[in-house]
């Protein structure tokens, strides 16, 4: 009779956790994945072809770098509209430093992500000391960073990038794999293990879920919600020197409307616009979904004026989600 009451718990507990794996909002996105990767190769087989997996992995790659760092700001509760224009900032300063200054690449790159540090610590403080939500003091700076990349180009790219630096967005480990994909890799463990194995990381999302009650419990609630501002635009950065590498070349325009497929990719991956949820594995998955789509449509010869009027619906749906699924917690 014990024995029966034990292997019924033991079923119970993994029947549950079968349940719970099935609803996960990381699980079913990655059911859609598949079933778009189907129909694309289905429809057209190269989709499948090595040389488009790599283009599909490296697009996926940038894109979730970018969706990590602004979704540390979303665990908080926050936005960060300006990772578009600090992505072309990030690409176009690097650039000036090396080609227009004539530093060597390993000045140039830490002098860009201080750059980067003093833009996220600007951000951070609008937020916690004026107490003024970061959509505001970010769209700010989406302004202001475009107008500062004119200044810098003159509305011309800067070329003569050297070849080191193009490696960042070119180049291949062991020939297979793309480097924008290896350095995802090491982006997205660090990130997951600041968020799930640090006292950092579970204040981040104390601080997302109920900020009050955080900052009463003891927490440095304004270093923590700083924290997440500089992560962000630095990752912004890294993507703006990747976009560069890859180009070979500071272009004025990169990373326009980046802003919104980060903010998607987060969506879709289970983040909560209300702050206090989410994990980089759903990141990597809304990323995922996001580039499998835009390449789909790509190899489908889909006009690509509708490309982001495809991701504008994409994002409805998922923060129609998200309210759904708030509302059934409330």
């Amino acid at each position: 009779m014990a024995n029966t009451l034990t292997k019924s718990k033991s079923d119970g507990r993994t029947f549950a956790g079968w349940t719970r794996l099935f609803a996960a909002p990381e699980f079913l996105i990655f059911l859609v994945v598949i079933i778009l990767f189907i129909i694309g190769a289905v429809v057209n087989p190269r989709f499948a072809g090595v040389e488009n997996l790599k283009i599909l992995t490296r697009d996926t790659a940038i894109l979730a770098i970018a969706a990590i760092g602004v979704g540390f700001t979303i665990i908080t509760a926050g936005i960060d509209l300006s990772i578009g224009s600090i992505i072309g900032l990030g690409g176009v300063l690097t650039a000036y430093f090396v080609v227009r200054m004539g530093l060597p690449l390993w000045v140039a790159i830490p002098l860009t992500f201080s750059v980067a540090v003093l833009i996220g610590t600007f951000h951070g403080l609008y937020v916690t000391k004026l107490r003024m939500h970061g959509f505001l003091v970010t769209l700010v700076t989406l302004g202001v960073a475009r107008g500062a990349i004119l200044v810098l180009t003159n509305g011309f790219p800067i070329t003569g990038v050297p070849n080191s630096f193009a490696f960042l967005g070119q180049g291949y480990l062991f020939d297979l794999i793309p480097m924008p994909v290896v350095i995802c890799l090491v982006v997205a463990l660090l990130a997951h293990y600041l968020l799930r194995y640090t006292y950092i990381g579970r204040q981040i999302y104390a601080a997302g879920g109920n900020i009050e009650a955080t900052r009463l419990s003891g927490v440095n609630v304004d270093a923590r919600i700083i924290l997440c501002y500089v992560i962000s635009v630095v990752c912004a950065s890294l993507v703006g020197m990747i976009q560069a590498g890859r180009l070979s070349l500071g272009h004025p325009a990169a990373g326009e409307g980046f802003e919104l497929l980060a903010i998607t990719a987060c969506i879709l991956g289970g983040l909560s616009l209300m702050g206090g949820q989410g994990s980089v594995l759903g990141i990597l998955v809304g990323a995922l979904l996001i580039g499998v789509l835009q390449n789909e449509m790509v190899m489908l010869n889909i006009n690509p004026f509708w490309h982001r009027i495809v991701i504008g619906f994409v994002l409805l749906l998922a923060i129609t989600f998200d309210y759904g699924r708030r509302r059934r917690r409330g």
